[in-house]
C-alpha cells in the first residue's frame, strides 16, 4: 500500500496539474507551480466552489492583466491568500477576499496574460471583459485664473475638457485624495528657466469618494486646482507647466462603473509669478 501511495505521489508531482482551484500547501512533497512573476506555490487538494458569479475583467488598456472575482455562498472560513487558481500550468494566487453581509463571499485572483485569461474564461464559462477605446475626442486646456501671481499668493488654474466628439463619455472624478494633501488625480511637472521645479507634495493616496459625470457632445467639464500643493512658486518668473488629469472611462450605459479605458487629459500652460514690488499699481 505504501508503495502505491508513493507512486501516485510521484506521478502527481511529475504531471502538470489540471486547471482549477487548489488550496495552498506547506507539505514538502506537494506539487509546485510557478506564477507569472516567478514565485512558486505548493498545491494541496482541489477546491470545488459553488460559483454564483465570476466576473473576469481586464486591468489595463493593453489587455495583458486581468482580475477575476469569484463569488460563492457566504463561507466564514474563506480567508486571504489561501487558494491558487492554476491555468495552463501557471499559478494565479489568491489576492484578497471579502463578503457581502453573510450572503456572499468573494475571492480575488489576478491573472497575467491574455491567453491565460481566455483559458480561465472557458474553465469558468464566464465572459472575458476586455478594455476597448470608447471613441472619445477631447479638447484639453489648463488656464491660470490670473494673468500674473505674486510670490506667496495662492496659484490656481482651471482645467477644461471639452467633448469635441459625437458621443458622450463618462469618467471618474475623485477617488485619489484620501490620505494626501492634494488631489492626485492630477499630475504636474514645472520648469523655471529650464530647470525642473521641485514637487513639494507627495503622490500617494488611499482612494476617496468619487462621482461619475457624463459629458455630452459640445459640453465642457471644468475643475479648478491649487498648484501650490505641487510647487512653492517662491521665485519670480514664467513657469512652464505640463498638467495631466487621469481619466478612468466608464460605459455611459452601464451602472457597474467598470473601467473600459484609462487615459490622461493633458496640456501645457504657463504661470507668471512676480515679486510684490514688480506688480503693477492698482
Amino acid at each position: 500500500m505504501d508503495a502505491l501511495l508513493l507512486t501516485a505521489s510521484l506521478l502527481l508531482a511529475a504531471d502538470p496539474p489540471a486547471d482549477g482551484f487548489y488550496r495552498q500547501s506547506t507539505n514538502d512533497g506537494a506539487p509546485v507551480v510557478q506564477s507569472a512573476d516567478g514565485r512558486t506555490f505548493k498545491l494541496g487538494e482541489r477546491r470545488e466552489f459553488q460559483i454564483l458569479g465570476s466576473p473576469l475583467r481586464s486591468e489595463n488598456n493593453e489587455n495583458s492583466r486581468f482580475w477575476l472575482t469569484l463569488r460563492v455562498p457566504y463561507d466564514e472560513t474563506i480567508g486571504t491568500m489561501h487558494s491558487v487558481l492554476v491555468v495552463d500550468g501557471q499559478a494565479c494566487p489568491q489576492s484578497g477576499s471579502g463578503s457581502s453581509g453573510k450572503e456572499i463571499s468573494s475571492l480575488h485572483f489576478p491573472i497575467a496574460g491574455a491567453e491565460n485569461a481566455e483559458r480561465a474564461a472557458v474553465l469558468l464559462n464566464t465572459p472575458l471583459l476586455r478594455r476597448r477605446h470608447p471613441g472619445h475626442h477631447l479638447l484639453v486646456t489648463f488656464t491660470p485664473n490670473k494673468k500674473a501671481y505674486q510670490v506667496g499668493e495662492s496659484v490656481k488654474a482651471t482645467l477644461r475638457i471639452k467633448n469635441v466628439g459625437d458621443t458622450p463619455f463618462t469618467f471618474q472624478k475623485g477617488g485619489h485624495y484620501r490620505g494626501a494633501a492634494r488631489d492626485n488625480q492630477y499630475t504636474f511637472a514645472a520648469y523655471l528657466n529650464g530647470a525642473q521645479v521641485e514637487d513639494v507634495g507627495r503622490n500617494g493616496n488611499t482612494g476617496g469618494i468619487s462621482v461619475s459625470p457624463t459629458i455630452q457632445p459640445g459640453e465642457t467639464f471644468e475643475d479648478t486646482v491649487a498648484l501650490n500643493k505641487w510647487f512653492a512658486f517662491d521665485e519670480p518668473g514664467g513657469y512652464a507647466i505640463h498638467g495631466a488629469y487621469l481619466m478612468s472611462f466608464y460605459d455611459p450605459d452601464e451602472a457597474s462603473h467598470r473601467t473600459v479605458w484609462e487615459d490622461y487629459a493633458s496640456a501645457a500652460f504657463t504661470v507668471r509669478v512676480e515679486d510684490a514690488q514688480d506688480a503693477p499699481a492698482k
